[in-house]
């Protein structure tokens, strides 16, 4: 990815940067795709079953280093899709000798952490994708108002809320991190998160958790605990990555109402000059005895690839074959009931 340095007197006045010690890069990517799938709800029959969709990211970065040695910088990321605020994410972090400090509005060390596909991106794809009704329509019974944890892009409570983080620096390889959301004025639902990543070489072993409290102690409101863990291997041939993640509810009587678990292994290959291929598989099931989901069960097989054209220009395909089982609506109809099927998506990407 190109970087484009600006150090203008427009920027300076505008920002209060020093020429003398930041840099300040702007990079991003232009996303383009293309998404066709097929599957056995019946409640959409008819339907068109394919789409297009963008994806538009801009980042403008700052970073300079003090003259006690310390580090300082700003991050600013400007996104525009189909839905959600230009405003993406924001924070300012700062480093030294004691480790890191990030405070503002970005991702959780549960999620910055994981060796999961949809976080590394692997083939800039942008992420596992089913088609537009896997598991049947937004009923309370096919898991739709609480995702199964695999068929979203990642796995949190906090999202990209604002939060303070603090990184320790590396210690024979050790780094532990944590970080704290509040839940505002109106909710006592406050997040943190906190994870553990070693890294020798090539190998990375880490666990990170994340918990969310109940927003009110008056209601049956349940506090939200998610944990993950996994390994990683990466070499000149690519990556190879195994990872368990579950994600519990439970209300303040003490019930369990939920208690997802999941899996994914998966491997990155060079498969030639410029062409990268991936496989993987994702499991994940509802155990609790308690929910209405219970038994539930979702999993899915993709294959892919890109090739680097060149220029900052990347070509790629995802096919995913998916199969959900609802346990109590096996036999039901229009939306609910189980639902299998499989998914393309073509995408084109602009980095610079």
């Amino acid at each position: 990815m190109r970087k484009v340095l600006l150090t203008t007197t427009a920027l300076i006045a505008l920002g209060g940067i020093s020429a003398a010690t930041a840099d300040v890069n702007i990079s991003g990517k232009l996303i383009q795709r293309y998404n066709q799938w097929s599957d056995d709800d019946v409640s959409i029959a008819g339907a068109n079953n394919s789409s297009m969709t963008k994806d538009l990211q801009l980042w403008i970065q700052s970073s300079a280093t003090l003259d006690n040695g310390m580090t300082v910088g700003g991050n600013i990321r400007l996104r525009g899709e189909a839905v959600g605020t230009p405003d993406d994410r924001n924070y300012i972090s700062i480093g030294g000798d004691f480790g890191s400090v990030t405070w503002g509005s970005t991702w959780a060390p549960i999620y910055s952490n994981s060796a999961g596909f949809n976080w590394m991106d692997d083939i800039e794809q942008g992420g596992e994708y089913e088609g537009g009704s896997v598991g049947g329509t937004a009923t309370t019974d096919d898991g739709a108002t609480r995702g199964r944890i695999f068929t979203n892009s990642y796995t949190t409570t906090s999202a990209k809320a604002q939060k303070l983080i603090y990184s320790t620096p590396s210690i024979n390889g050790v780094k532990l991190s944590v970080s704290l959301a509040d839940a505002g004025a109106t909710s006592k639902g406050d997040h943190t998160s906190a994870s553990a990543v070693y890294n020798n070489g090539p190998i990375k072993v880490y666990y990170s958790m994340e918990e969310a409290e109940a927003a009110d102690a008056q209601t049956t409101t349940a506090d939200t605990e998610l944990r993950e863990y996994g390994v990683q291997y990466t070499a000149d041939f690519g990556r190879i990555w195994a990872l368990a993640k579950s994600d519990t509810n439970t209300t303040n009587a003490g019930t369990e109402t939920s208690n997802q678990e999941g899996t994914q292994i998966g491997i990155t290959y060079g498969l030639a000059d410029n062409l990268t291929g991936v496989a993987y598989l994702t499991n994940s099931e509802e155990n609790a005895a308690e929910s209405a989901n219970n038994n539930d069960e979702y999993s899915a097989t993709a294959v892919g690839a890109m090739y680097s054209i060149g220029g900052g220009l990347h070509m790629s395909v995802m096919h995913t074959m998916f199969d959900y089982t609802d346990a109590t609506n096996a036999t039901a109809t229009a939306g609910q009931g189980s639902n299998d099927g499989s998914a393309t998506r073509i995408q084109m990407t602009l980095k610079f």
